[in-house]
């Protein structure tokens, strides 16, 4: 999907079913733009949150507010690409 949309911030889980994670959806993004912010969730990561420049991790369960305050100050963040 990176290949042909453009997000403002990628958000994933970390821990996803099947043969990728969100560490390495979130590389194959980045590899098109290497700026873009990714918020990762995790409810259950057997390894400590990798310190990856603009982003951020929320640990499950959070409250929606959570998610709304990252996107938004994460998006400030960003400079415009428009």
């Amino acid at each position: 999907m990176c290949r042909t949309k453009h997000p403002d911030i990628l958000v994933t889980d970390i821990k996803l079913p099947g043969r990728i994670d969100g560490w390495q959806i979130a590389e194959r993004c980045r590899e098109r733009d290497p700026g873009l912010p990714v918020i990762y969730v995790t409810g259950f990561s057997p390894v400590e949150a990798r310190p990856v420049p603009d982003s951020f991790t929320l640990h499950k369960p959070y409250h929606p507010d959570r998610i709304v305050e990252a996107i938004r100050t994460m998006g400030k963040e960003r400079p415009s690409l428009g």
